[in-house]
């Protein structure tokens, strides 16, 4: 049988000879000098066959060379003893010499062809050492071994052949693959990765995979399945929501003023004023709060064109409100331990979340709210042209800044946190200027005022119940292990039961006065069993529709007498973190029952900063 192998030798080319296998080179009849005569003619053609030969991957030389060394070794004692068997005859001799010549010339060629195909293929050092060993081998066999070339040599460029069409195919796979992503809709794509982060989780007994449903076994509707994403922690479980991707702010509309124009009228503010939010002062004395805004002030340098900056871009989210603020004060918290400064593109995601609550652009003053920024914060505000003037630019996903564990000790952690947050609040939206996108932006006291009048704006004494129920087993998992750490209750927060919620409030006086509910309105159940208790349903109160929003709700639990929250959630610990950067007393998270059966706090206020208690949540 013949087998012609497309890919020939100079020699081959020409003449287009077969290369006979197994059944033709068995021939045990034939005479030395035709065996002689047919080495000679196979070694001046083995040397260079094998320079034209393709291999589609180093891992299938690297296996031909494993699989052969023991084979060179044995070939190669056959052919030294034939060797001394022949020494003596001269005119042998003389002809061996001749044909290492031609041999040597054809090695010369191979080179050639190896540096040929080394640039266009990028072969290494290793390569270019299996091609020699190969090379020696094949041309020093025996006419008897010949059979052995052959088929090493249809092996190689058969194996060779496979590997380049399995990756031929595998690419064409992944470009259909990727086509047919790109023609989903994005609701399509997001329910898909729904999926597959829904897919990571350890489900509860009787739940079945691929399907969400609540606590009491109703179904998640789409647009919150849609939103949902599902994610495992070394030391945590968490469920976030993946927002969708933010338009990026247009802010061509924003009229940028020159220093010599810009006076920050709008953005300056009487030294030692008393911080209040919605006219009710905060605790800390204005002595102090300037004795910290000092000490932070005094460590903001002007940045370089060569210093690191912490750049916080892009316009995906990860998480809601709770989330984002915490990204946002992480970041700064990196960039004060490293020696950084953050840097934040004006189109990105945390611009519009800051701007929609507090740091409001004034009078469409573009350049004084960008140097009112960067005072406030000891920060970089950059554009797309600014951004290539410097040269140090260190870039975090927003998920590894939610991650981001500070160095701190637990007093300096706070501190520093409390300053930042205190500095949001010096800045709360009135309901005057606009936001990064170009809208009116909201009163942050809409929601006392909804409730309560102008006239009770800040006189009424109030408390707040938040309800979040995290998407039910996500939830009880997360709060599961926040007990486990903290000593709290691990259902209590979730479940807001009348018996928890009369056990804070009554021994402080508190059924006397409104309660305020703030939930996500995914267990409705909560609210029905408090409305029916007699003590405490009366009490209830909803915010009107007109006047909710996550601004109103953040300040309405900020400014109560006392506020009950979930320590799984971040929006209630930014709640809490706040009222403790007022100075403000009253967080009720972390409980117990004691011995006695009576609940008690088992944690002190601070636990919702220290990352030992709720991880990368503080």
């Amino acid at each position: 049988m013949n087998l012609y192998i497309p890919l020939l030798s100079t020699a081959q080319r020409t003449s287009a000879q077969p290369i006979h296998l197994i059944a033709s080179n068995l021939s045990f009849a034939m005479t030395p000098s035709q065996r002689r005569r047919q080495r000679q003619h196979q070694e001046h053609q083995y040397a260079d066959d094998y320079a034209d030969i393709s291999v589609g991957s180093q891992s299938v030389i690297s296996a031909l060379t494993t699989g052969t060394t023991s084979s060179m070794s044995t070939y190669s004692t056959a052919n030294n003893n034939n060797g001394r068997k022949r020494r003596n005859n001269p005119r042998r001799a003389r002809r061996r010499e001749d044909d290492m010549s031609t041999i040597n010339d054809d090695e010369d060629d191979t080179r050639e062809s190896r540096s040929r195909y080394s640039s266009a293929s990028s072969f290494d050092d290793d390569d270019m050492t299996i091609f020699s060993r190969y090379n020696r081998f094949t041309s020093t066999m025996t006419p008897n071994n010949t059979h052995v070339k052959n088929i090493l040599t249809v092996s190689v460029f058969m194996i060779g052949c496979i590997v380049i069409l399995n990756s031929s195919v595998q690419l064409q796979h992944e470009d259909y693959t990727n086509s047919k992503n790109a023609a989903l809709s994005l609701i399509q794509q997001e329910q898909l990765i729904s999926r597959n982060a829904h897919s990571l989780v350890s489900l509860p007994p009787g739940m079945i995979r691929g399907s969400a449903t609540q606590d009491d076994g109703s179904a998640i509707n789409e647009e919150t399945e849609r939103n949902l994403q599902w994610t495992w922690e070394p030391e945590t479980v968490e469920l976030r929501e993946q927002q969708p991707l933010l338009p990026r702010p247009n802010v061509d509309h924003l009229k940028i003023l020159s220093p010599q124009t810009n006076t920050n009228i709008a953005y300056d503010k009487p030294p030692n004023e008393p911080l209040s939010i919605c006219g009710r002062p905060a605790a800390i004395t204005p002595e102090q709060d300037q004795e910290i805004m000092t000490n932070f002030q005094s460590t903001c340098k002007p940045v370089g064109l060569n210093d690191p900056i912490l750049l916080i871009e892009g316009v995906e989210t990860f998480g809601r409100t709770g989330n984002n603020l915490i990204e946002f004060l992480h970041a700064l918290e990196r960039a004060q331990n490293e020696g950084m400064t953050v840097g934040i593109m004006i189109d990105s995601w945390v611009v519009p979340v800051i701007t929609t609550m507090w740091m409001a652009i004034q009078n469409n003053d573009m350049d004084g709210w960008r140097q009112h920024m960067e005072r406030t914060f000891c920060i970089k505000m950059l554009s797309q042209d600014d951004l290539s003037n410097y040269t140090n630019i260190i870039h975090m996903e927003t998920r590894e800044l939610f991650m981001y564990k500070t160095r701190q000790s637990l007093p300096d952690y706070v501190e520093f946190q409390t300053y930042h947050i205190r500095n949001l609040f010096r800045n709360y939206n009135t309901g005057v200027g606009m936001d990064i996108r170009h809208r009116d932006v909201n009163d942050m006291c809409t929601g006392i005022n909804g409730l309560f009048g102008p006239d009770k704006l800040s006189s009424q004494i109030y408390s707040v119940i938040h309800s979040r129920n995290l998407e039910g087993y996500a939830g009880h998992e997360l709060l599961g292990r926040v007990a486990k750490n903290s000593g709290c209750d691990p259902e209590a927060a979730l479940n807001m039961e009348p018996e928890y919620i009369k056990a804070i409030l009554e021994p402080i006086g508190m059924l006397n006065h409104p309660i305020v509910f703030l939930t996500d309105h995914q267990r409705p159940e909560i609210l029905e069993r408090l409305r029916a208790d007699k003590d405490i349903g009366p009490l209830i109160h909803l915010v009107p529709d007109e006047a909710s929003w996550v601004g109103g709700d953040i300040t309405l639990g900020i400014m109560a007498n006392a506020f009950i929250g979930n320590p799984a959630s971040t929006f209630s610990g930014f709640i809490a973190k706040s009222r403790l950067a007022l100075g403000l007393k009253g967080n009720y998270l972390f409980r117990a029952k004691n011995a006695n059966g009576e609940w008690e706090e088992v944690c002190e206020e601070r636990c919702v900063f220290w990352k030992r208690m709720l991880w990368n949540m503080a």
